[in-house]
C-alpha cells in the first residue's frame, strides 16, 4: 500500500546524516535532489524499486503512478503533506535547472535535498523559491486518478520569521573567487565604514547567516572582536549562478 508518511519519513531519516552531491547522487551517502526524491517515492510505495531518474523526468513518472497536478487558485498553490514539488520548466529542468522537494506539512514547509544547506532539510518552500527567482513550478498529489486535486480555496502564506536585523539563520563556509572585503555593515556607499578587512581567493570564510541588502547577497559572522562583520559575496539579481565563489546558498 502507498504511503506518504513513508516517503517523507525515508527523507526525515536522512535529514543532517548525507550531503548532496549531483555526481554522487544515488547513496548511500549523498543525494541530489531528484534522487532523493525517487528514492523517497520508492520506500512510499509510489513507484517500482529500481526506479531513477532527474527532475525533467519526474513530471512524467508522477503522472504515470497516479499523481496529478495541483491547480493554483488565485495564483497561490495551497500544498499539502506529502505533495510533491518540481521547479522548471518541462523539458528543461534537468540538472541544475530543476529542483525538486516534498511538501512536510499544510504550512508551506518542504523537506528536500540541496546545494544550499549540503544536504536534506527542511525549510520554508515560499522563501526559498523567493530566493532562488521564483521559477516555474508545478506541484503533484497523490490522487490514484480518483479524485480531482484542485482545492477549493487558496490558503494564505505564513509569514517566514526573520531575525531582529533580518539576518537568515544559515552556517556555513564560503570560499572566494576572488578578493573580498569585510564591512562593519550592509552599505557598500559608507564612506564612513571602509573595508575593514579582506579575504583572498580560496581563502575560507565561516558565517551563521545572510541577509539580501543595497543590491548584494551578504554573509554575515561575529568577529574575533566579537563584533559582526559582513561579506558581500555577489549581486542580489534573483539568480543562483552568480555569487563569487562557492558554498552560498546557490
Amino acid at each position: 500500500m502507498s504511503s506518504i508518511n513513508a516517503m517523507i519519513k525515508w527523507m526525515s531519516d536522512r535529514q543532517g546524516k548525507v550531503s548532496y552531491s549531483m555526481n554522487s547522487r544515488l547513496g548511500p551517502n549523498s543525494y541530489d535532489c531528484s534522487s532523493a526524491v525517487y528514492n523517497a517515492l520508492i520506500a512510499g510505495g509510489f513507484l517500482k524499486a529500481g526506479s531513477m531518474g532527474n527532475t525533467d523526468s519526474l513530471f512524467s513518472h508522477l503522472e504515470n503512478a497516479g499523481w496529478q497536478q495541483v491547480q493554483p487558485v488565485d495564483g497561490n498553490y495551497p500544498a499539502k503533506r506529502g505533495d510533491v514539488f518540481i521547479w522548471g520548466n518541462r523539458g528543461g529542468s534537468g540538472g541544475a535547472a530543476g529542483h525538486t522537494g516534498i511538501f512536510v506539512d499544510d504550512h508551506d514547509n518542504i523537506i528536500h535535498c540541496n546545494y544550499g544547506f549540503n544536504g536534506i532539510t527542511v525549510n520554508n518552500h515560499d522563501y526559498i523559491w523567493e530566493l532562488n527567482g521564483q521559477p516555474a513550478i508545478t506541484i503533484y498529489r497523490y490522487t490514484d486518478g480518483n479524485s480531482d486535486p484542485k482545492p477549493s480555496a487558496p490558503k494564505p502564506i505564513d509569514p517566514v520569521p526573520q531575525a531582529p536585523d533580518k539576518r537568515v539563520i544559515m552556517s556555513g563556509v564560503f570560499y572566494p573567487d576572488r578578493p573580498l572585503a569585510v564591512s562593519a555593515d550592509t552599505n557598500p556607499d559608507d564612506v564612513a565604514s571602509p573595508a575593514l578587512d579582506y579575504y583572498n581567493a580560496g581563502q575560507p570564510i565561516k558565517y551563521d547567516g545572510y541577509i539580501m541588502a543595497n543590491g548584494y547577497a551578504w554573509i554575515s559572522y561575529i568577529s574575533d572582536s566579537g563584533k559582526r562583520r559582513y561579506v558581500a559575496v555577489g549581486p542580489d539579481d534573483g539568480r543562483i549562478d552568480t555569487t563569487w565563489g562557492r558554498g552560498f546558498f546557490n
